[in-house]
């Protein structure tokens, strides 16, 4: 075995152990050395009549060979690699074929700061002309999520408006639709409540409609509580 050029080692692996745990102290120095020669040089050791030191190295040297070959292949593979990227040159080192002096560093930016736009509008040009810098897209803004209405927020803008429109009445209604105009999500319920200031429902002759009047017939909690006080007080002594 001939090296094409220097190894900076060999490799040791872990399976050797049981054969070294079968010699000397002794005998592992002749095969250790033995080891490092053959991996330097491609000498074949000298073992003499040690059995078991030539067992442990028939069973180390094809190890090394196949160790040899994969690193004269990934040699090759680099110098390949450096030759297809520079192209092929004499102008070589000794240790994988890598090009000793390139004009890489004459081809790389003086500076790292990042062009301005003005000076990218001023130096790309065509057909003499610098070309205007690409305005950048405004960020489209963000939808909010449409929060139903309350029916205190309803009468509130009904009663600002002097709208015939009955607060229950309209709540219910888009309720029951999902809060959908059409078959698009309701996005403003002020806008569509103004919508509703022409429906036919409202509009009844001046009259109040059925909810309305449904309430006026109704009298609150507090209108009772005070006729009945009254009462009370009319039949006390």
């Amino acid at each position: 075995m001939v090296n094409e050029r220097r190894k900076p080692g060999v490799l040791i692996y872990f399976d050797l152990k049981p054969c070294l745990q079968r010699l000397t102290n002794e005998q592992r120095g002749v095969l250790f050395t033995a080891i490092l020669d053959y991996a330097e040089s491609g000498v074949l050791p000298e073992l003499g009549d040690d059995v078991a030191v030539g067992v442990a190295w028939d069973f180390i040297k094809p190890r090394i060979d196949r160790d040899d070959e994969a690193y004269t292949t990934r040699i090759e593979q680099a110098r390949a690699a450096a030759n297809k990227r520079w192209g092929a040159s004499t102008d070589t080192d000794v240790c994988g074929g890598m090009r000793a002096h390139t004009d890489a560093y004459e081809r790389m930016p003086t500076s790292t700061s990042k062009p301005t736009s003005t000076s990218a509008s001023s130096t790309a040009s065509k057909g003499g002309e610098p070309l205007a810098a690409a305005p950048l897209a405004p960020d489209k803004p963000k939808a909010r999520r449409f929060i139903p209405p309350t029916v205190e927020e309803v009468a509130e803008y009904v009663q600002s408006r002097s709208s015939p429109v009955d607060p229950q009445g309209f709540i219910d209604y888009y309720e029951s639709k999902g809060w959908t105009v059409g078959k698009s999500p309701m996005t403003d319920w002020k806008a569509a409540c103004r919508a509703a200031e022409k429906w036919e429902r409202w509009q009844t002759n001046g009259s109040a409609t059925p909810t309305t009047q449904a309430r006026a017939t109704v009298k609150s909690f507090t209108e009772i509580a005070a006729e009945l006080e009254a009462k009370l007080k009319a039949q006390a002594p």
